[in-house]
C-alpha cells in the first residue's frame, strides 16, 4: 500500500494545530474564543490518537473534553453573568513571557531526559492485540509508567495553576 502523506508530516502538523490551539486557547482576551480554541487543541490531541491506530481513544477524547467540557466552559460563561461587564484587566508584563519560555525550555529538555532514559526500556512494536476496554488501564500502567507518569504531574501542575489564577481574581 502507498502512503499518500508521511507520518512525519501528519505528526508535525498535528503537533502544529494542538500547540498553536493551546496557546490561543491561553492567551485569548474573550473566554469564548478560548473555550473554542481549548476545544480545537483537545481535538488535536484526538488526532493524535487516531494517528497511533487508537480510534476509541480518539472518540473519548472528542466526547469527554471536547463534548463535555468545553460545552461546560461554555454554559458556564454565558450563564454566569459578570458584576462587570467591562474588560478583563491587563496584568503588567514584568518578564512573564520570559520565565514561561524558560520554564516551557526546562520542561522540554526534562520530558527529552525521560524518554532518553526511558528509550531502552521501551517495549519493541509489535502487532496491536485485541484487548478489551475493560483491562486498558491496567495495561496502560504496566506498560506505560514513565509517560504516565509525566502525564501526572502535568495535570498537577495545571491544577496548582489554576487555583493560583483564581485566587488572583478574587
Amino acid at each position: 500500500m502507498v502512503e499518500l502523506v508521511p507520518p512525519d508530516l501528519i505528526f508535525v502538523l498535528l503537533a502544529a494545530v494542538t500547540i498553536i490551539a493551546a496557546i490561543l486557547a491561553l492567551q485569548a482576551k474573550e473566554l469564548v474564543y478560548g473555550a473554542i480554541a481549548l476545544g480545537l487543541s483537545f481535538i488535536g490531541i484526538a488526532g493524535f490518537f487516531v494517528f497511533l491506530d487508537a480510534p476509541y481513544l480518539a472518540m473519548l477524547q472528542i466526547a469527554v473534553y471536547v463534548g463535555a467540557v468545553v460545552v461546560l466552559i461554555l454554559f458556564t460563561i454565558m450563564l454566569v453573568r459578570r458584576e462587570e461587564t467591562g474588560a478583563i484587566e491587563e496584568l503588567p508584563e514584568g518578564g512573564q513571557g520570559t520565565i514561561g519560555l524558560w520554564l516551557a525550555g526546562l520542561l522540554a529538555v526534562a520530558i527529552s531526559g525521560v524518554a532518553a532514559l526511558a528509550g531502552p526500556n521501551l517495549p519493541s512494536a509489535t502487532q496491536p492485540a485485541e484487548l478489551p476496554v475493560s483491562s486498558l488501564g491496567a495495561v496502560i500502567e504496566a506498560e506505560y509508567p514513565v509517560p504516565l507518569l509525566i502525564l501526572a504531574l502535568l495535570i498537577s501542575a495545571a491544577l496548582l495553576g489554576a487555583l493560583v489564577l483564581a485566587k488572583l481574581e478574587k
